[in-house]
């Protein structure tokens, strides 16, 4: 009896579950189909799949609509900041989760004050922080506002990961004349690597789909993110639903990407981190 029971709770669940998964994906499926429509089929079939598939939208988004420029800026303003995010986040962390020295809390709890902020409430003052640097229409005044604005986050990850680690290993490295620096690339950053993993997909995603910072630094139409360019493409042209679509699941493929080939680092560095803390 009991045997029955636990059966018929389980093929409930999968259930259930099928139905979440089914949820959670159509809306992926729906973007993809309309994007493989033409305007006409679109408003005769909305929700099947298209009996005419067509690339012409894909065309549009890439060629007219300069996608292609703004991706391969993206490709390479990303990793470009990624490779600063990285350093900040993970030298902070270090220093904050396993060195001692003064005002070492009330300096951590400054960078968790600065999460705390929207984007549209900094603005202003970083547009004339950049603006009196000669910032403004450059990367690399970008690259450090993405830097202030992710890096609280990243640190504040790699912080809680850092304190779990055994006080044992950083003092035998210590007795053994390791330096900080030596420690943090050969003993601390290996350890780490399953939360590495996990702030740059994070910061990857988070670069990839800021909007409000890109439009106010990044003015000339050629320095343009793909994130800024489709929020410009949807204003300047009036898209339709097809099109929007297309441009949508363009933006939308590195991410989802990403989040795909990592999956397993993300879901071991977050196994990893419940089980230390």
């Amino acid at each position: 009896m009991s045997n029955r029971y636990e059966k018929a709770v389980k093929a409930v669940m999968y259930v259930v579950l099928g139905m979440f998964a089914m949820m959670a994906l159509y809306p992926l499926f729906f973007v993809l189909v309309t994007s493989l429509k033409s305007p006409a089929e679109y408003v005769n079939n909305k929700l099947l799949m298209p009996q005419s598939p067509t690339f012409r939208n894909f065309y549009h988004v890439w060629v007219k609509g300069n996608m292609l420029r703004y991706f391969l800026n993206s490709c390479i303003l990303i990793p470009t900041g990624l490779v600063v995010y990285l350093f900040v986040c993970i030298t902070a962390g270090f220093a904050f989760g396993r060195l001692r020295f003064p005002y070492r809390f009330p300096l951590f709890l400054s960078v968790l004050f600065l999460m705390i902020f929207p984007q549209m409430l900094l603005s202003i003052q970083i547009f004339q922080i950049c603006r009196k640097l000669h910032l403004v229409n450059t990367y690399l005044g970008l690259i450090l506002v993405w830097v202030a604005y992710f890096g609280p986050f990243g640190t504040y990850i790699m912080t809680t990961y850092y304190a779990t680690v055994p006080m044992e290993i950083v003092e035998s490295a210590r007795l053994d004349g390791t330096g900080v620096y030596r420690m943090l690339s050969y003993i601390m950053i290996p350890i780490a690597k399953p939360m590495i993993i996990i702030i740059v997909v994070i910061g990857t995603q988070s670069m990839w789909n800021e909007l409000p910072f890109s439009l106010l630094l990044l003015q000339t139409e050629h320095l343009r993110t793909i994130t800024q360019g489709l929020g410009m493409l949807k204003g300047q042209y009036g898209l339709d639903d097809t099109t929007l679509s297309a441009s949508i699941l363009s933006a939308s493929l590195v991410p989802l990407l990403l989040f795909i080939f990592f999956q397993r680092q993300i879901t071991m560095g977050s196994y990893s981190g419940a089980v230390k803390g």
